[in-house]
């Protein structure tokens, strides 16, 4: 009778300390398992702090770059035909010309014969078109209107930028393009290459832009080109000499002081601020190399005395060319030619 009573007195302190025990067990895992329940909040934590500065930052990151790459608000490329580096550089008026800007000692033309440097200016490629040249000569072709045939008309206005391919003695009614149906301005057939004029040989501009392509006499004050320059240029201008004034069928001597005349009477410095000029030659004259004179001038590029020689001697192509300016204005390179091409630097004010 006695042996109960004395096992339960025994086993009840043994129960107390199996619960507390357990209890203390039981509390443990509880710490356990809250902290690793808090563990995962610690570190999801910071992911919404961390997020947020990502839109903050991604905006001052872009134009961060832009302010590095933005020297002009508007380019005119003006091309002229065929001359050896040799011959352009000792020319009198693209020598003194090339006093107010960075003229290129190591500026290369990318083909011969001309076409194919005249699209690879406006679109990256020349599409081929330098393979079949030497066999079928100068001609033009018509590109189709799809992704594979862009220009930098496209990127333009996606960017929401506007462009023009102003060209002398263009025909009344150049698209679309019928060869045998053009009817060229004042007649002058011969002094009219639509090869100089590439914007035309996308049936995209013919079918959308054709009102993008005006045409300019420079032997008159109020010319087209010259009216726009006083009222404010569009963000790329693309500027087609007819064959004389090119030197294409003169001399580089005729082209200088076409040039020339031209800035004085239709481009003057009041109303070029902002504005970038490029003139450039679409080939040389023959030699293997095809060196080229190319020049950028305005009040954004620093004057030839104060140009480091070594960044002038430093290779560029028309790709170059095409790259400063997507650059420039924040666009897509249209191919991997542009892409890669050396970026045109260091001669910014």
């Amino acid at each position: 009778m006695n042996t109960a009573p004395m096992f339960v007195r025994r086993s009840v302190p043994r129960l107390l300390t199996i619960g507390c025990l357990l209890t203390a067990a039981a509390f443990g895992v509880f710490v356990i398992v809250t902290s690793g329940q808090s563990s995962p909040a610690k570190q999801s934590s910071p992911r919404p702090a961390e997020s947020k500065p990502a839109p903050e930052k991604s905006p001052e990151a872009q134009p961060a770059a832009k302010p590095n790459a933005h020297h002009f608000d508007r380019v005119v490329i003006i091309v002229l035909e065929n001359a050896d580096y040799e011959v352009a550089v000792r020319d009198n008026n693209l020598a003194e010309l090339a006093t107010h800007g960075a003229s290129f000692s190591n500026f290369h033309a990318l083909f011969h014969p001309s076409y194919p440097n005249y699209l690879a200016m406006v679109a990256g490629t020349d599409f081929g078109t330098h393979r079949r040249a030497r066999i079928f000569g100068d001609k033009q072709v018509n590109f189709p209107a799809n992704a594979a045939h862009k220009t930098i008309a496209d990127r333009l206005i996606e960017a929401g930028l506007d462009w023009k391919n102003y060209a002398e003695e263009l025909p009344d009614v150049p698209c679309p393009f019928r060869i045998y149906t053009q009817h060229v301005a004042n007649g002058k057939k011969g002094d009219y290459a639509r090869k100089h004029v590439p914007f035309l040989s996308f049936q995209e501009v013919q079918q959308k832009w054709c009102d993008h392509v005006v045409p300019v006499d420079s032997g008159k004050s109020d010319n087209w080109f010259a009216q726009d320059a006083k009222k404010g240029l569009v963000a790329y201008s693309f500027f087609s000499p007819n064959m004389d004034d090119d030197g294409h069928d003169s001399s580089v001597r005729i082209a200088g002081e076409w040039l020339k005349e031209f800035l004085d009477k239709s481009f003057p410095e009041k109303v070029r601020q902002g504005t970038l000029v490029i003139v450039t030659f679409d080939e040389s004259g023959g030699n293997s190399d095809n060196r080229i004179f190319t020049l950028f001038f305005g009040d954004m590029v620093k004057p030839a005395r104060e140009q480091d020689p070594k960044v002038l001697g430093r290779q560029y192509n028309h790709y170059s060319l095409l790259r400063t300016i997507e650059e420039n204005f924040g666009l897509e390179p249209l191919t991997e030619n542009d892409r890669e091409a050396a970026l045109i630097t260091d001669i910014w004010k």
